[in-house]
């Protein structure tokens, strides 16, 4: 029994010097780069301790640091989409008598797809022309019977009043009655009377002469337009995506026909974070790759004046030129705006400290081994470590035990 207790008393002894002796071990390490992590003992007195002033000791990890050049460009993925999409439909009736196209051509702006039967619309066009035509000649017509009358009832008067004018003479003479003289007058008052009445008749007759010529003007252009309608173009360049209609099937306004699709230019949209915003503008060069490795340089077309209210980003939209077609709508691209280079260290987020102000930045060692603190800015974040600006081309930053050390003590 006496044996055990000896033993156990021997186990205890050892491993209490070896937690004692772990205390105050230096040890010093290389780090990545050839740069020199240090583990270093840091001595404080407690003022509150007894006479025999109690040392209290903590470990700082240090770490030297060097300023690189990073790239600001910002990628971000984005979708292509087209650049125009139009379901053409039929704006008259009738049944299909050509198509000339198949899902998937190419087909170039105004170029003949679909056409409808004429029917009777050339027998209408023909019937408003000739009523056009007869019109129009009952109106000069019509002129040519007024200017008549009114030459003949202009030679009426022209006699009556040399007729007034006789018998007034030879009344004042007194070589004639009174009643000669009054039916002159009478004569001449009907002859002006006459005209007046020649004038508005003529102008009724062409007042609705006028009326009938612009009505059948009007039908006549409706039914001009309804025999154009009856010849369905491409409205621009592009590819035929969907096919509605087949031929000799029947269709009213409306009817949808097919779907024209341009990817030419392709356009690119995309989301901007807050941070990238305002670092871009229309106008901005941009690089796109698609899944397939294809890429393209485009320009910032339209970036969103408000933000998403679920993601808190801004939607830009991108246009690159796409004359071969390699890129088609609703694919998957990596975008890069290009940025200018700012140099800035990498470091681990764990360092960071935070200030009683709210200033969140490192602390260092100068070459006077005093701590000495530097304000950080986050440039951006990677997946193994951060990328920040503020700190000197060259650094010694603590790693480990930052929390225990004030900022101006000197590090042993």
């Amino acid at each position: 029994m006496k044996r055990s207790i000896l033993i156990a008393f021997i186990i205890l002894l050892a491993v209490l010097g070896w937690i004692v002796s772990g205390q105050f071990t230096n040890v010093e390490v290389q780090g990545e780069n050839n740069e020199t992590t240090t583990k270093t003992d840091w001595s404080s007195s407690d003022d509150k301790t007894n006479d025999e002033n109690e040392e209290i000791t903590f470990s700082v990890e240090t770490k030297v640091f060097k300023s690189s050049l990073i790239d600001q460009s910002i990628e971000l993925q984005g979708q292509t989409i087209h650049n125009k999409k139009i379901d053409v439909k039929s704006q008259t009736s009738g049944n299909i008598d050509k198509i000339q196209f198949k899902r998937g051509d190419k087909v170039s702006a105004d170029s003949e797809m679909i056409t409808i039967s004429l029917e009777d619309r050339n027998e209408k066009l023909s019937s408003a022309k000739k009523d056009l035509d007869r019109l129009t000649k009952e109106l000069v017509l019509n002129e040519k019977n007024r200017d008549n009358l009114l030459r003949q009832n202009s030679e009426r008067i022209e006699l009556y009043e040399i007729e007034y004018a006789s018998a007034k003479q030879l009344i004042d003479k007194g070589l004639s009655s009174k009643s000669k003289l009054s039916l002159a007058s009478f004569n001449l008052a009907n002859a002006k009377a006459d005209k007046e009445d020649i004038d508005i008749k003529f102008e009724s007759t062409l007042a609705n002469l006028e009326a009938q010529i612009s009505n059948v003007k009007s039908v006549l252009k409706n039914i001009k337009l309804d025999v154009e309608k009856t010849s369905i173009k491409a409205p621009f360049d592009g590819i035929i995506s969907q096919k509605m209609v087949e031929k000799t099937e029947f269709i009213s306004v409306g009817s949808p026909l097919f779907t024209i699709i341009d990817l030419d230019p392709i356009k690119i949209e995309g989301y901007l974070s807050e941070s990238d915003v305002n670092k871009v503008s229309v106008g901005t060069k941009a690089l796109i790759e698609d899944s397939n490795g294809i890429k393209k340089n485009g320009i910032i077309s339209f970036i969103s004046p408000s933000a998403e209210k679920s993601t808190r980003t801004f939607e830009i939209t991108i246009k690159a030129d796409n004359k071969d077609l390699t890129y088609k709508s609703g694919i998957t691209t990596k975008i890069i705006i290009k940025g200018s280079e700012l140099k800035a260290h990498k470091i681990p987020p764990s360092i960071l400290t935070l200030l009683d102000d709210g200033t969140v930045g490192v602390k260092a060692v100068d070459s006077e081994n005093k701590v000495t603190f530097y304000p950080t800015k986050t440039i951006k974040d990677t997946i193994d470590g951060m990328w920040v600006s503020g700190l000197p081309e060259t650094v010694n930053l603590i790693v480990s035990g930052q929390e225990y050390i004030s900022i101006g003590e000197k590090i042993n």
